[in-house]
């Protein structure tokens, strides 16, 4: 009998994959699991009707169509848009100014940073429910203190004015979560060297060219960071606006989130529940999610790229 063959040997890149894919699969096994096959499911629900009781039925690109001609989902766009563009703006900036005050060396800075974060720690379900009862028109704090001071013909109907209930929303919002993009700044300044204030203010830069030439660039990837999460957290905003205003009154506070609730679970009934429905309006929040955060991060990396090659 002829000799036995042998099995050829593994080329050595392969050989050198064993190892640290014997280590991501698990994390890859989970993943899929847990995300990558319910969002499959999501996206094959999207595609048909279904009331959560009888056997689903196949509706194609209906569900998606039926957007299109959807007034109240186009409002929540809206919405959705204005709230996430305003807690972006303020929720970026304002951390960052106080970040940069609290590291300038103030006294009480430590005390000031535990006070600002505080309000973290806080469910939104919880600020939502504090800041309902504050807003609220004839016995709230808000509108009692203007009419303490004399302003109380300009006390509003905080959440049950259609001009008013989004302000009041954003406000809650950033003051929800200053306290967390404030610490993630001040992390973010105590690595800038020290040397390039130095360097700056040799050459004649107040205070604020400091803070534009200086901190703002060399901290650009962390603020970066917080744009995408405030975008993400911006477009599936759900929690305070449902538990303050259930998106009332008549839509005006709705946004993607609690349109989908509402569709699916809320106030239609659930014997009137459209899953299909809904679940193609999470799919365009995930879309949207996606999409707006990756042409972030790429004109980040352009900015990031144009200054470096200034310098």
């Amino acid at each position: 009998m002829g000799a036995a063959t042998r099995p050829m040997p593994l080329p050595l890149r392969l050989r050198r994959l064993i190892a640290p894919a014997s280590f991501i699969a698990p994390a890859a096994l989970a993943v899929i699991l847990t995300m990558a096959v319910p969002m499959a499911d999501a996206v094959l629900l999207s595609l048909q009707h279904w009331n959560g009781m009888a056997a689903p039925s196949w509706a194609g690109f209906s569900n998606y169509s039926n957007l299109m001609r959807d007034e109240t989902f186009f409002r929540a766009l809206w919405h959705t848009a204005y709230f996430t563009v305003c807690t972006v703006i303020l929720q970026t900036i304002l951390p960052l100014l106080i970040a940069s005050l609290l590291n300038s060396g103030i006294r009480g800075s430590t005390v000031f940073r535990t006070l600002y974060f505080m309000p973290v720690i806080i469910s939104l379900a919880i600020s939502g429910l504090l800041w309902a009862m504050l807003f609220e028109p004839n016995f709230g704090a808000v509108n009692g203190f203007l009419r303490a001071v004399g302003l109380g013909r300009f006390a509003p109907l905080w959440l049950a004015g259609a001009g008013t209930v989004m302000p009041s929303v954003i406000i809650v919002s950033v003051w929800q979560s200053l306290g967390f993009y404030l610490v993630i700044f001040f992390a973010a300044l105590q690595s800038v060297p020290s040397e390039l204030y130095e360097a700056a203010q040799l050459d004649g830069a107040n205070p604020w060219s400091r803070f534009l030439h200086v901190t703002v660039p060399t901290i650009w990837p962390v603020i970066l960071i917080v744009i995408v999460l405030n975008t993400i957290n911006g477009i599936k905003v759900f929690d305070q606006i449902w538990v303050m205003t259930a998106g009332g009154p008549n839509y005006a506070s709705a946004t993607l989130g609690t349109y989908l609730y509402t569709i699916a679970f809320g106030a239609m009934g659930a014997s009137n529940s459209r899953l299909g429905y809904a679940t193609a309006i999470a799919i365009v929040i995930l879309v949207l999610s996606i999409v707006v955060s990756m042409v972030q991060i790429r004109l980040g990396r352009r900015r990031d790229l144009d200054s470096q090659i200034e310098l």
